[in-house]
């Protein structure tokens, strides 16, 4: 699907990849606001004779090599449901399947309230009702969240992929998305790397919660996610919940220190020491978050699954430069991730331990069963009441 305007994307696309028989879908209303709302419509609409499945890709993507096969390998192990073959680093999605792709597996839910519809592929009949369910919005409505909502009106969880099979390509947006919000990558795109015939398993990783940078407007601040219990849990800042559920603010920041001492690199960039806290408490939580979903597959080693599950550390590299990506230019980010990255996976380290030391910190993996807000939205602080 696209605008004119960047039909010449399309074509490309097509002559590209001549085995998948694009068939190029225009805005039908291309003087209009834009809008990707009434082009998705109809892009939805054109399922072929006797097709299974049914896929829309926007133009401006970049599939990864061989990407047709292995397209076809990944939906038949696929879980149920809508499938994603690409999500931006920066959603909270991204953070989940960094957390898979620790664990080696090939799958993780959506979790945010949009879905990624730069390259997802629905089941036929699921596609054909896109539409019809579609006119009840306003045209400019985003269509990843009319999607959203209809896919959730049929019940139907969207999985992404691990890896990604699609980049999403920097060109000027029509929306002002690159100027609104950075550089827009994948989480996990293997580039140029040979993928192998058959990379995906019928795994799934489905994490407790996830923590992630960047959502507080003016300031960046990690923030911890809880994916199950709402509205029990919800959102909360991550240094809180780490000192509310055991760590004091001296050892927060002693870990906090410790790692940086050992990370001399990550100083060197211009950043300040505030904004590394917030980058290494994130990676802390998700390192903490791995131990739980590790430890369910019967293993405590972080560094075998690092270094054991091959998309693992592509998809840890691309965190920095996302929490960063409003900062400094992509020419930038690439160094700044080299910098960053390894002071994140030591971080990621020291959480994957951390209960050890602190064994109040395991509320975290079952937000389910503990009461975790932010102090703001209690009119107390919080308790840990629960855990006895």
């Amino acid at each position: 699907m696209t605008h004119p305007a960047r039909l010449h994307q399309a074509e490309q696309l097509q002559r590209r990849h001549p085995d998948l028989g694009i068939e190029i879908v225009l805005d039908p209303e291309p003087d209009g606001k834009p809008a990707t709302l009434r082009t998705a419509k109809l892009a939805w609409s054109k399922i072929r004779e006797g097709a299974t499945h049914h896929m829309v890709l926007q133009e401006d993507v970049q599939l990864c090599t061989d990407f047709s096969s292995l397209m076809h390998h990944g939906l038949q192990v696929a879980p149920e449901g809508a499938i994603s073959f690409f999500a931006c680093w920066t959603m909270s999605t991204a953070q989940a399947i960094r957390l898979a792709a620790v664990c080696g597996a090939s799958w993780t839910p959506v979790v945010d309230s949009w879905t990624p519809t730069l390259a997802l592929v629905l089941p036929a009949e699921v596609a054909r009702g896109f539409a019809g369910f579609a006119e009840q919005y306003a045209s400019d409505k985003p269509d990843n969240r009319a999607m959203a909502e209809y896919l959730a009106d049929r019940d139907l969880t969207t999985y992404v992929s691990v890896p990604n099979l699609v980049e999403h390509r920097p060109t000027q947006s029509l929306l002002l998305n690159d100027l609104l919000y950075g550089a827009r990558h994948s989480t996990v795109f293997p580039a140029s790397a040979d993928v192998g015939p058959a990379p995906f398993t019928e795994r799934i990783a489905t994490p407790p919660a996830v923590a992630n940078l960047g959502r507080g407007d003016f300031e960046s601040f990690c923030h911890y996610d809880p994916l199950i219990g709402w509205p029990r849990s919800s959102t909360a800042p991550g240094p809180e919940v780490l000192m509310t559920y055991g760590m004091t603010a001296v050892e927060l920041g002693e870990a906090f220190a410790s790692d940086l001492d050992y990370h001399p690199e990550a100083t060197a960039n211009g950043l300040s020491e505030s904004l590394l806290f917030q980058l290494w408490t994130a990676a802390f939580i998700q390192g903490h978050v791995a131990r739980a979903m590790l430890c369910d597959q019967g293993s405590l080693d972080f560094d075998a699954a690092l270094d054991g599950n091959r998309w693992a550390r592509t998809a840890l590299s691309t965190f920095p430069a996302s929490a960063l990506r409003r900062t400094y230019p992509r020419a930038v980010l690439a160094r700044l991730a080299e910098q960053l990255t390894p002071l994140c996976i030591s971080a990621m380290r020291s959480g994957f331990s951390a209960v050890d030391h602190w064994p109040g910190l395991a509320a975290l993996w079952r937000p389910d069963q503990h009461e975790i807000r932010p102090r703001w939205n209690q009119g107390d602080k919080v308790t840990a009441e629960a855990l006895s």
